[in-house]
């Protein structure tokens, strides 16, 4: 065993380097942030200033040369061959938040368009989920290894867990969903994980961005925001390819509804009588902010999408620390769906 010490914080753990230091870490109940936990967001990199780490494998994609000349090291990918001296911000947010594994019961099953799924998932008793707006899931089905999906719904009814799920190619955990599952099946989730959520002790205005599917955190932040009655100016960007992947109709009745609200969807792959945004959706971000010092910015979607979000932000001024994302990597199925 070898003992990690957090330099930022002051605590300390036990790792085994067998298990990733992030896993170890987490089990020890401490918040360090992480996304994926597949080597590919980059949102658990810490410097390790004293000690050895090693990769099963080669370095993740997440990991740049510049990264490893500055002795940043991936968390959820690295193990430790040595006691280690590390920095890395916890979240304080997350420390009351218990990450549980639940039985939950397929409640209802809706076909929101022609490659998006609802599924209405029932915490069985008076057993209930709590989580932060924007935090995911792990749904587990004992034919398929878990698989990660965002929580679409606020956290007022915690009884009830709402997922958007999206048929991947060749995605056989999805294409179960899409054709097999039924109503009253009996599942297992096991969360919440992740630290994209809402910061509720901010009152900048923030910007929205959601690319596909990462419309369903998106959905729970407005929607808790909405709850709690908050003044916060909101700008929703959701970014599809054509109008058909629209899949939801709730950003234009907020924004009809809500003066502190407001909607701009974008398409890549426009027809001709499509009269709104076109292109890709963080151009137009760009396009309708000159001045982002004083926002904050939370994007989902596809990897590409992110990094171009974070990239176009912070040329215009954004502080790093006030964009919070959550990238979906459909491109390993073994890892995630959503």
């Amino acid at each position: 065993m070898f003992t990690v010490l957090n330099q930022a914080s002051g605590k300390s753990f036990q790792s085994s380097g067998e298990a990733p230091i992030l896993d170890d870490a987490l089990t020890h109940g401490l918040n360090f942030p992480y996304g994926c936990q597949n080597g590919f967001c980059g949102k658990c990199k810490a410097v390790v200033l004293n000690g050895e780490i090693k990769y099963n494998g080669d370095v993740p994609p997440a990991i740049t040369e510049e990264d490893l000349e500055a002795n940043m090291a991936l968390l959820c990918q690295c193990r430790a061959t040595s006691d280690l001296y590390i920095n890395v911000d916890e979240l304080d947010d997350l420390a009351n938040i218990e990450v549980r594994s639940l039985p939950c019961k397929v409640e209802q099953i809706n076909r929101l368009n022609h490659d998006v799924i609802q599924i209405m998932l029932k915490i069985p008793g008076a057993q209930s989920l709590q989580y932060l707006a924007g935090q995911y899931l792990d749904l587990e089905h004992s034919d398929f290894e878990p698989r990660a999906f965002s929580i679409a719904n606020a956290p007022t009814n915690s009884n009830f867990i709402e997922l958007h799920v999206r048929l991947v190619e060749d995605g056989q955990f999805t294409n179960f969903i899409f054709n097999r599952l039924t109503e009253k099946t009996i599942l297992r989730i096991e969360g919440p994980k992740g630290d994209f959520f809402l910061r509720e002790e901010s009152d900048k205005p923030a910007i929205l961005i959601a690319g596909g599917t990462g419309f369903g955190p998106i959905k729970a932040i407005v929607e808790h925001l909405i709850a709690i009655e908050s003044q916060r100016k909101v700008h929703i960007y959701w970014g599809v390819r054509a109008e058909e992947d629209i899949y939801s109709n709730l950003p234009a009745e907020w924004a009809n509804e809500f003066e502190t609200i407001s909607y701009v969807p974008v398409l890549s792959e426009a027809n001709g009588a499509w009269q709104g945004e076109k292109g890709f959706v963080h151009e137009a971000v760009a396009q309708d902010f000159a001045d982002l010092s004083d926002y904050e910015v939370y994007a989902c979607g596809p990897p590409v999408m992110v990094r171009a979000a974070a990239s176009g932000c912070r040329e215009r001024g954004l502080s790093k620390k006030n964009f919070y994302s959550d990238a979906f990597e459909y491109a390993f199925e073994e890892s995630a769906d959503d």
